[in-house]
């Protein structure tokens, strides 16, 4: 049976199967006490890894449910809140607020839409109620993440391009692009928490709590690659002139190997390729890294005109190439956790 329910009796220290049979196993009373926990509740049982994790058949987080006053808040802060309760893994949360809903009302609709799952299930001139009607089973937090780098990579790609084509139209659909990298994020970081809270929730999404954090971390660095390439995008405008020639094809090599970097990085983890592949981007990350300083040299010591535009642009490049190496280092983390360096 998954889960396996199981009887705590309290005073002989045992836990009795439903089906009749008893393990006698050693519970301290303080863990029951702490864990509200008395003679004859019923417990259960999830594997995790090569643990047992037992857990209060109570604890059922599927009524996780929350209402918030937000008279008085901005607009800013109603949609952190909305963001808040659901990437912490909240299932209904009621928004109340006595005065009404007429300046905040439109700032709730636009946040539910752009977070996967959560709906709109009542309102009234005083109260809104959101609900997240997304079911565990059906999600694929690998694919998800596997759909994050596409996009990232791609938004940064058409932005670098933008750039250096001063192709405004280009750069603004970069921007558009950003609000699906950001709902994927959302929607991963909730399961990753909710996983922390719950083992049932890990057993839903058919993955451990160690392999959530492993995607929750890349799809982070994904998250953020995404935001340098809507800032690189919204640089371009900026440029009064084009760029020098030579120096607009090194912005660019940059960019192509800085995307490299994070593809080659998260082969490990989401394509389960060879260990060698993370080891390969860590030392491109490197060299990239000179490169870019070598560059920054270069600005320094002549008279580039726009040099605190092109600045900006190579920080953001070389936040890219960061990002790749935390990825490989993350899919190095995995690989050892189970000794397959």
């Amino acid at each position: 049976m998954s889960p396996s329910e199981l009887a705590y009796l309290m005073k002989e220290r045992k836990v009795q199967l439903t089906g009749g049979s008893t393990l006698t196993v050693s519970l301290p009373k303080e863990w029951a006490t702490e864990a509200d926990v008395e003679a004859g509740d019923t417990l259960r049982l999830f594997p995790d890894g090569t643990r047992l994790v037992i857990e209060s058949a109570h604890a059922d987080d599927d009524t996780k449910e929350t209402a918030v006053a937000v008279a008085g808040a901005t607009e800013t802060e109603v949609r952190r809140m909305i963001l808040a309760f659901y990437t912490s893994g909240f299932n209904s949360v009621t928004l109340t607020d006595p005065t009404g809903f007429d300046q905040t009302r439109r700032v709730i609709t636009d946040t539910t839409r752009k977070l996967i799952g959560l709906e709109i299930v009542n309102a009234t001139e005083t109260e809104v109620t959101l609900k997240n009607l997304l079911n565990s089973s059906t999600v694929s937090v690998g694919q998800s993440t596997e759909q994050m780098q596409q996009l990232a990579l791609a938004m940064h790609e058409d932005a670098v391009m933008a750039l250096l084509e001063g192709d405004q139209q280009a750069a603004s659909r970069v921007s558009e692009r950003d609000d699906q990298v950001d709902r994927l994020y959302a929607m991963v970081s909730r399961h990753f928490q909710r996983a922390l809270e719950n083992p049932v929730n890990a057993e839903e999404l058919d993955l451990g709590r160690l392999e959530l954090y492993d995607y929750q971390t890349t799809a982070r660095q994904f998250e953020r690659i995404a935001d340098h390439a809507v800032k690189l995008a919204g640089l371009g405008p900026r440029f009064e002139q084009p760029l020098p020639p030579d120096l607009a094809r090194q912005i660019k090599n940059v960019g192509d190997s800085s995307r490299d970097i994070a593809t080659q990085a998260a082969a490990t983890l989401l394509a389960d390729g060879e260990t060698e592949a993370a080891h390969a981007a860590l030392d491109r990350r490197d060299a990239l890294l000179e490169d870019i300083a070598e560059i920054e040299r270069t600005l320094h010591e002549e008279e580039i005109p726009q040099s605190h535009l092109i600045a900006l642009v190579l920080d953001s490049l070389t936040r890219t190439a960061e990002y790749g190496g935390n990825i490989a280092e993350t899919s190095l983390n995995a690989a050892a956790r189970t000794e397959e360096l």
